[in-house]
């Protein structure tokens, strides 16, 4: 091949190449981002300029106020009033003073007022024995009244309704049945204790027998005064319907 053919051939290769180069570099422009239009921009808000009028001397006293070489700690006319104050003369410093001086003694010499002496106790336990408050409340209460002497009675009776607890019976009734009931005549010789029975009524009477709630310890008591409430004092005639607790006591 000859030397022209060969110089011919890297030519059209050099010009192949810068075409391919520069195809490449309008393609890679032509597919970049697109810018946007721009849009319309915000209002901005006015800016308002405000007129001051400033004194002649006013720039002269910032001056002054910053520029003061005056301590802060020493009195000026913004924290305290300036007075003029006269020195005393001397000798009189005490004179406006509010208690008068006192400048003579009454006595010629001091007195210690001390308390008499006290015998010291021999033993710790006669320390102790001398503060003793003694007997407590000797005295308070020792009276002798005359006794007076209560009537004998066979029972005390208090009839009470069973919801509310308030008395069931109207003061003179209440009378009647205490007088009743202080002629009861339990068994003697035996100590018994105070006793409650329940009681229902109806408009006939009473409904049932007394249920027996708290015993007295008898048993002997505890059935005189069951039969003493139904056939001497007759409580079903005497309450009104409901439900009632009965108690009797010595």
């Amino acid at each position: 091949m000859s030397t022209r053919t060969k110089g011919g051939k890297r030519r059209w290769a050099w010009a192949a190449g810068c075409g391919v180069v520069a195809t490449a570099l309008v393609v890679a422009l032509l597919s970049g981002p697109k810018r946007l239009p721009p849009g319309p921009s915000a209002p901005r808000a006015g800016q308002s300029i405000d007129l001051q009028k400033l004194d002649a001397n006013s720039a002269l006293n910032d001056a002054a106020t910053l520029l003061d070489p005056t301590p802060l700690f020493l009195p000026t006319k913004h924290n305290s009033a300036q007075k003029d104050v006269a020195p005393l003369e001397p000798g009189g410093t005490f004179q406006s003073y509010r208690i008068p001086p006192k400048l003579n003694f009454a006595e010629t010499g001091p007195e210690f007022r001390l308390p008499p002496p006290v015998d010291a106790p021999a033993r710790p336990t006669d320390a102790l024995a001398a503060d003793a408050p003694g007997v407590l409340l000797l005295g308070l209460g020792r009276a002798e009244p005359p006794g007076v002497v209560l009537p004998a009675r066979g029972a005390f009776v208090e009839i009470v309704a069973a919801g509310t607890g308030q008395q069931a019976l109207p003061r003179q009734r209440l009378a009647q049945v205490q007088a009743l009931a202080a002629a009861a005549r339990p068994p003697a010789g035996r100590t018994w204790q105070p006793m409650e029975f329940l009681a229902a009524v109806d408009a006939a009477g009473l409904v049932g027998p007394l249920v027996l709630t708290a015993r007295s310890g008898v048993e002997e008591v505890d059935a005189y005064f069951q039969n003493y409430l139904v056939r001497t004092l007759r409580v079903g005639e005497r309450l009104a319907p409901g439900f009632y607790r009965i108690g009797i006591g010595p």
